[in-house]
């Protein structure tokens, strides 16, 4: 047997000694080792898309943070305690097998829905899931709903079932005796009139639906509750919102609260009962007590003090105020629901900036502590009252205790982020501003083997920000927040300076009061040419030369500002003014990379200006035909050509769904409409330009990414595995593009080096090997998890093009600047050997079906893949390995290869009668301080190392098979008198 101690020496030394070494997942098995090369894939949360063949090699991955974002619907499993689902706003349905210890995306893929505003599990079979998509608290980020949805299988499979104009739906509740029989509460556009909201019914399943209840085409159902005991009986509260660009109207009309005693057939208005408050009135939350329906709660909003929680005690025939308390009239448009304790009928809880608990028929009440803040759904199990599930803008989180002890949201990549920066260093960071939390500085890998909280921290500004990273120091980040307020935050002393540009205390003021109108995401912009100088905008432009310290306004009011768009927002019983809706503003910025002094501005009104003296002059290019109220999302201005400028504008805050892209290439003379290609409903948020290849454009909408490879002449689907969601921001940083999603976190595709080079002259040939980028020796790798960001694969990443599957066997070498042959893959063993990959495929899908925190398991085998279009091979850069004997146990180390050294390398890729043969570079990790002499002069050492354990493991198998040859013969002369002599001197001493 091998020296244990020599074998541990050998095995440690043929690794990469010099470079940083990650955290161990398992004992003894660096994340690195789970990664050999091979095609990477990232399935976990993977959606089927119709993306182009030609670029189906690439992959997005999920870069985190693994923080919940805001959820509007939850729901428990009636059976199995461990069960729950949640929505999340702009992020699909989730479901955990664990009681909340993780999360799997059970919608992606399956269906187009994003949006969840509502869950129900059918009491009768818990395999019965009805989902109601649209969000049920109208933030003005808000994306549209797309109908509702219905499983029989527990999620695993959906159907569609119409009602897709209904867009915001609030609240779905099933017949507690039918899963076929359901009610949908639909509150309809959110930014416009329809008809298609109110209370509808379906008693097959969803195949049909009437409408049962319906008031008029700005007034939708916001809420419902069933009599679990007799299901004729419900109550639905109607609900007139309507959102606008510059704010929102709440309530008034005909709000108010009807019951149903025949399964809605026929609809009683009870707002004028004795008790209600009088009209106007605004959102009502109401819940009938399953402990006594007789019992029934509403959290009504009304004028001055008249409103908070009301009690019925005969059905809804009188009521009584039990509580007139201020924090009932805190927001109530984005709150107001109510839930019943299913087993007490003096239990009930309200859901506001917290969750509130009475135990007295809501005339008391006490605050239940929960992980997050924004508190806006409670769902409670029927047989069991200490066993919830709590919706709210941090996301899902569960209790079994009654609400002592709640489950974690930082196992949910739901976070909704507004824009995307990126820094200078290695690896570099993702910057962003998550909605209902705090900024976000990420990782964009991690030495650790997933990107896990270690990985990000909290940087300048609030939930809202707009992210501006000093190039020369990445510890140093500007951000905005709530009216106008900016600071200056230095990660690495811990200092954090206020560097407003005026006093940002204007809570409750209307637009039109204030001296600065800052938008909810307002510009922070750091000049290309000058790092020392930062720009901020509100109705005007504002420049700083030292860091903050002081402000100069360069530019007059830039916007319509319409005084009928300035006023009060909110309303006519309420009014919301925390800057969130503050309009006539500067809503996008930015300063040509190519010439100084060539800024670009547009409004969230309508109009586009440029200076071409540095802010001196402004001149108002706004394309004809852009429309009244249009937003401007997003500028980007030209690397190539300081005259080209691409525009993304939106309608959606006036109902209209349709994308809008531009171009200019003669500072904003004339503008080309670029949209061919993009479907209504994936309207503009974002316009990015590569910057290697000119004419090759990023566009980012509310479904998606979409990719123009001929300057925007047309586009299509760059979708791929992304989940469908709103992309709010898109960031192209060295060969890696990033995307800001608005309730999936941070998403990237590591290496668009094929996306530069796709071109007809690449898609008519038999075989296409690209150009690959410079590989970097880094080793952490990793696998899949469900609790933390995924890390990209580490080596050097081979990008191919197949005009067909060819039939023969496909070869991929790699050879060192000599020309030596390093590495040999084949295709052999995906045509030969279907037995292993459906064992590895079976595997891998009990692996993730299993919801283990941490999905490590990948195949060894390194395979050439044969499809039809674009592969991608990943080299991890290392050398064979050494050799194992049979029987040996490795608790440190690694037999696997040395890391190649810094230097020149070739890819070969043999197709058919095709040898194609691209040079690269491997570079060292550029936080290394070894030299290449000496990384050179180690993976020496280590070749020696690996082929001296080599001479070993030979030997002694050759030692085993001399000793199996004796012991065969010694068993055939087991009667000769020398067999026993044999034997003994074949014993190992």
């Amino acid at each position: 047997m091998l020296n244990r101690a020599f074998l541990l020496l050998a095995v440690t030394a043929c690794g990469a000694l010099a470079q940083r070494q990650p955290r161990p997942t398992e004992k003894g098995t660096p994340p690195a080792l789970l990664n050999p090369g091979a095609a990477y894939d990232s399935t976990l949360y993977s959606s089927a898309t119709a993306t182009s063949s030609r670029f189906k090699a690439l992959r997005w991955r999920l870069v985190g943070p693994f923080r919940g974002g805001r959820s509007d619907a939850v729901a428990g499993d009636p059976t199995n305690r461990l069960v729950f689902y949640f929505g999340a706003v702009n992020g699909g349905v989730w479901k955990t097998t664990n009681g909340g210890q993780t999360w799997r995306n059970i919608t992606d893929g399956k269906t187009d829905i994003s949006s969840v505003g509502a869950i129900a599990v059918a009491p009768s079979d818990p395999n019965v899931i009805y989902v109601g998509t649209g969000e049920s608290q109208l933030r003005e980020d808000l994306t549209y709903g797309t109908g509702v949805y219905r499983s029989t299988d527990g999620g695993n499979s959906w159907k569609k079932l119409g009602l897709g104009d209904s867009q915001q739906i609030a609240d779905v509740v099933i017949d507690p005796r039918d899963p076929d029989r359901a009610y949908v509460a639909a509150m309809g556009h959110a930014f416009g009139p329809n008809t298609e909201r109110g209370v509808f019914r379906t008693s097959d399943g969803g195949k049909s639906w009437q409408k049962v209840l319906f008031l008029n085409d700005s007034t939708g159902a916001t809420d419902l509750t069933i009599d679990p005991s007799n299901p004729r009986i419900l109550f639905a509260s109607m609900y007139k919102f309507q959102r606008t660009p510059w704010g929102m109207t709440s309530g008034g009309g005909r709000s108010g609260l009807w019951k149903t005693i025949d399964g809605g057939d026929t609809w009683k208005e009870l707002s004028f009962n004795p008790g209600i408050p009088d009209k106007p009135l605004g959102k009502i939350g109401v819940a009938i007590s399953p402990a006594n329906p007789r019992r029934i709660y509403a959290s009504i909003e009304s004028p001055d003090s008249s409103g908070g929680i009301f009690r019925s005690d005969d059905g809804g025939d009188s009521w009584q105020l039990t509580s007139g308390d201020q924090r009932w009239a805190v927001r109530p448009w984005y709150y107001s629901k109510i839930t019943a304790d299913p087993t007490d009928e003096n239990t009930v809880y309200a859901m506001n900036l917290s969750v509130w608990r009475s135990v007295d028929g809501g005339k008391s009440w006490a605050t239940v502590r929960v992980p997050h803040g924004d508190t806006h759904v409670m769902w409670i199990d029927p047989h069991d009252s200490r066993r919830l599930i709590n919706g709210n803008d941090g996301g899902a989180t569960i209790s079994y205790d009654g609400g002592a002890t709640w489950s974690s949201i930082y196992n949910q990549p739901t976070a909704q982020f507004y824009h995307v920066a990126t820094d200078t260093q290695w690896p570099y960071h993702l910057y962003g501003a998550q909605q209902d939390n705090s900024t976000v500085s990420i990782a964009s890998r991690s030495d650790d083997g997933a990107i896990g909280t270690s990985d990000w921290y909290p940087v300048a500004g609030c939930e809202n920000a707009t992210i501006a990273v000093d190039p020369r120091d990445a510890n140093v980040t500007y951000g905005g927040c709530y009216t106008g307020f900016l600071t200056r935050d230095d990660h690495k002393t811990r200092e954090q300076r206020d560097i407003s540009v005026w006093m940002a205390n204007y809570d409750g003021w209307a637009a039109a009061k204030v001296p600065y109108r800052f938008q909810w995401t307002f510009p922070v912009f750091i000049s290309p040419h000058a790092p020392g100088t930062l720009y901020a905008a509100s109705q005007f432009v504002h420049r700083s030369t030292d860091e903050g310290a002081s402000w100069q306004t360069i530019s007059p009011d830039l916007t319509v500002h319409d005084p009928a768009t300035l006023g009060r927002t909110g309303g006519p019983i309420h009014f919301d003014m925390t800057g969130t809706e503050w309009y006539g503003t500067i809503y996008a910025f930015t300063e040509s990379p190519v010439t100084t002094g060539v800024l670009w501005a547009g409004s969230d009104d309508g109009l586009i200006h440029i200076s071409r003296d540095n802010g001196a002059h402004w001149e108002n290019v706004t394309p004809k035909g852009y429309g009244k109220f249009t937003r401007t999302a997003g500028i980007e201005a030209s690397r190539f050509d300081a005259g080209t400028a691409y525009v993304a504008a939106n309608r959606y805050q006036q109902d209209d769904f349709k994308p809008y892209f531009y171009r200019t290439t003669d500072f904003g003379k004339t503008w080309t409409v670029i949209v061919a290609g993009i479907p209504t409903g994936a309207y503009a948020r974002s316009i990015r330009e590569d910057p290697v290849r000119r004419g090759l454009l990023y566009g980012a909408t509310e479904t998606g990414v979409y990719v123009s490879f001929d300057d925007g002449g047309r586009w299509e689907p760059l979708q791929l595995n992304l989940p469908r969601v709103s992309v709010r921001d898109l960031a192209v940083h060295g060969n890696d593009l990033i995307a800001a999603t608005h309730g999936r976190a941070f998403w990237e595709i590591d290496d668009i080096s094929l996306l530069r080079q796709l071109a007809d002259s690449v898609t008519s040939r038999h075989a296409f090997l690209f150009q690959p980028a410079s590989a970097i020796r880094w080793a952490s790798g990793g696998g899949s998890s469900l609790t933390a960001g995924q890390n990209p694969a580490g080596g050097a990443y081979i990008d191919y093009y197949l005009k067909t599957r060819p039939e023969s066997t496909v070869t991929l070498q790699f050879l060192d600047r000599a020309g030596k042959i390093i590495r040999t893959y084949t295709s052999e063993t995906a045509k030969t050997d279907t037995s292993k990959k459906s064992a590895i495929d079976s595997l891998a899908t009990r692996a993730r079906e299993s919801m283990r925190d941490s999905i490590v398991y990948q195949p060894r085998d390194s395979v050439v893949a044969t499809r039809a279009g674009t592969n991608r091979f990943v080299w991890n850069l290392r050398y064979p390995g050494a050799e194992r004997l049979t029987n040996t146990l490795i608790d440190e180390g690694t037999l696997d290869g040395p890391m190649a050294p810094p230097g020149e390398y070739s890819a070969r890729l043999i197709v058919d009668k095709d040898t194609l043969v691209r040079r690269f570079a491997v570079a060292a990790d550029p936080r290394a301080t070894s030299t290449t002499a000496e990384l050179a002069r180690q993976f020496t050492l280590a070749i020696a190392v690996r082929d001296r354990i080599n001479d070993v493991v030979t030997g002694a198998r050759r030692i085993e098979d001399i000793q199996s040859q004796l012991d065969r013969r010694t068993a055939q002369a087991k009667d000769q008198p020398y067999a026993k002599r044999v034997s003994d001197a074949a014993k190992p001493l």
